[in-house]
């Protein structure tokens, strides 16, 4: 039993699947009562399907498939994602598989239906701006939006600002890359809201969503009178 422990513990560093300890370990455990089999059974099935890294991240789907209840394909389906669907993930299993949160509910999906490459099509900058672009990218779920709204985002706020969060106008006293106006309204995400980037654009995408519902809303709204 020793032997078989061990080489279940192997097992079970490499992730190989339930099935493969069956087969390999057959003859080992041959004598064991049934009970005894199942238990060293469930116990590895328990184990690979169990959280190996607890993390909170924006990741995309590679490919259009389906998310279950379970990490594993034995588990029901609860629905499908489109290619290119931005999701939070919140961990990684010890099988591969990545626990997803979907309207706060913990579902799976195969870890190599995940990518975190962000979709080509995406009009995001180069440099700096780019990283406030993509900052910007990640808080769009939190607001029920998918990454399609990330572009009139992009095209509202480069009119605005050209995404410069030290961008004032001197006449009318809007501030940093929404055009706060008073710039002293973003105090409320962040004491530095003056010069740093990321609480004027959480107050920006929380403004945006009060008032118009949606970034590609707010991007009409400006096209058509200039202002938003």
């Amino acid at each position: 039993m020793i032997l078989a422990c061990g080489f279940v513990y192997r097992l079970w560093c490499h992730n190989i699947e339930v099935r493969i300890f069956r087969q390999v370990c057959a003859a080992t455990v041959a004598d064991l009562p049934e009970d005894t089999y199942e238990q060293a059974e469930d116990s590895v099935k328990s184990y690979l399907e169990g959280i190996g890294e607890e993390v909170y991240e924006y990741v995309w789907t590679a490919a259009k498939t389906k998310y279950r209840t379970g990490p594993s394909e034995s588990y029901k389906s609860a629905g499908t994602l489109e290619k290119d669907k931005m999701i939070r993930r919140t961990g990684i299993m010890h099988n591969g598989w990545s626990r997803i949160s979907i309207d706060e509910k913990d579902y799976y999906i195969p870890g190599d239906k995940v990518s975190t490459e962000i979709p080509e099509g995406l009009p995001i900058a180069d440099g700096v701006k780019g990283e406030y672009q993509k900052y910007a990218l990640s808080l769009l779920p939190d607001f029920g939006w998918d990454s399609s709204e990330l572009e009139p985002l992009i095209y509202l706020w480069n009119r605005e600002s050209g995404w410069n969060p030290n961008s004032h106008n001197r006449r009318s006293g809007a501030h940093g890359i929404p055009q706060a106006l008073p710039g002293s309204k973003m105090a409320s995400e962040g004491s530095d809201y003056y010069t740093n980037p990321e609480p004027q654009i959480r107050w920006g995408l929380k403004y945006i969503a009060s008032r118009y519902g949606s970034p590609s809303a707010a991007w009409a709204h400006f096209q058509s009178r200039g202002w938003y």
